[in-house]
């Protein structure tokens, strides 16, 4: 019995170490040894051509045996009790348990923000706290069908995914200044990084780090708590959108305009539905005036105009003149119900004539 014991705990073992180039070999021979043992037994009817073997020795070694096709002669009956069914079993079943244990590793290692990704194009979210929900369904919200979200925490964050049925994929490390944590999260390709972390002095090297790393294209947000720190990173780092906190401009705009902060808060609240967008505008109509962009916003889709970014321009203006014209290429920020894309906005410029 011990004999037994240590046997099944060596094959166990063995197994689980076999890796699949090994697999495959044996596989290979198993299937050559069985079409040569049955040629020479006489079963031409089991290897007619490759796909009847191919299909018999799978029905076979998977125990579902149709019976269509099946050993004629003593010999081959022989070489299927002896050879073929036993050692087939035990390789289809090595070759399910390793693919199941693979299919359980990479759901784990997901699970457990563990994994690497290939991506391009995708959204990368850094840090983790009492917002991060919020902002996780905002950025869903706004993504494109298809767009992946990738979410970079630390080892303060969840173990586990916390947003996996929301199709978010995780990362998680030691620190967010481990720069592995950001390799496998494609952050390099990534079309928009929107960094959120508790302390500045984190933003400010996160960001740092991620201006040199993600391409030129990619567009970079932080909030930061302190203004001197997001001075700082914006001289350091001009590409990086920096979003400094707005609770004590808000007091001031409460006490001297009374209703003012909630004007804010319904453009600004995480927890409201989105209220403010951008739209680069395009079209043969353009340039058109800003009097009349923003009327026609107006009236073909009730979203009022409130600042422009020209191309050439690196900040918006907020409340432009009238006469100043927009081309292609400018920017338009405006309240509205949804956001309005640029094909669209387009079709709502040209369709009147002033």
């Amino acid at each position: 019995m011990d004999v037994l014991k240590r046997f099944g705990a060596v094959l166990i073992r063995g197994v689980a170490d076999m890796g699949w180039g090994v697999l495959g070999l044996l596989l290979v021979a198993y299937l050559l040894l069985a079409w040569l043992g049955l040629t020479l037994t006489g079963e031409t009817a089991l290897i007619d051509s490759p796909t009847t073997f191919l299909y018999y020795m799978i029905v076979t070694i998977s125990t579902v045996g149709y019976g269509d096709y099946s050993p004629v002669t003593e010999g081959g009956q022989l070489m299927v009790v002896f050879f073929i069914v036993p050692v087939g079993i035990g390789l289809f079943a090595t070759l399910l348990g390793k693919a199941s244990a693979l299919v359980i590793s990479q759901f784990t290692r997901r699970l457990n923000g563990e994994q690497s990704i290939v991506q391009k194009d995708h959204i990368v979210i850094v840090g983790f706290n009492a917002y991060t929900e919020s902002l996780v369904g905002q950025v869903r919200e706004e993504a494109r069908p298809g767009q992946v979200v990738a979410l970079c925490v630390d080892a303060n964050a969840p173990t586990r995914n916390p947003f996996l049925e929301q199709g978010v994929e995780y990362f998680r490390a030691a620190s967010l200044s481990d720069e592995t944590l950001y390799e496998r999260a494609s952050a390099r390709d990534a079309s928009l990084v929107v960094v959120d972390v508790e302390d500045d002095s984190e933003t400010n090297l996160v960001c740092m780090h991620l201006s040199a790393l993600v391409d030129q294209r990619c567009r970079i947000t932080a909030y930061v708590k302190n203004q001197m720190v997001g001075r700082l990173l914006e001289t350091h780092c001009p590409k990086v959108n920096v979003i400094p906190s707005l609770h004590q401009k808000m007091l001031v705009k409460a006490a001297l305009d009374p209703g003012s902060e909630e004007v804010m808060r319904l453009l600004v609240d995480a927890d409201q539905a989105q209220t403010q967008y951008s739209t680069r505008l395009a079209g043969p109509s353009l340039p058109l005036s800003v009097e009349r962009v923003s009327r026609r916003l107006r009236r073909q889709c009730r979203a009022s105009l409130i600042a422009i970014r020209q191309a050439a321009q690196p900040h918006p203006v907020l409340n432009p003149d009238d006469e100043l014209l927009l081309a292609a290429g400018d920017e338009v920020f405006y309240i509205a119900g949804r956001r309005i894309p640029s094909d669209e906005m387009a079709r709502y410029l040209a369709a009147e004539r002033d």
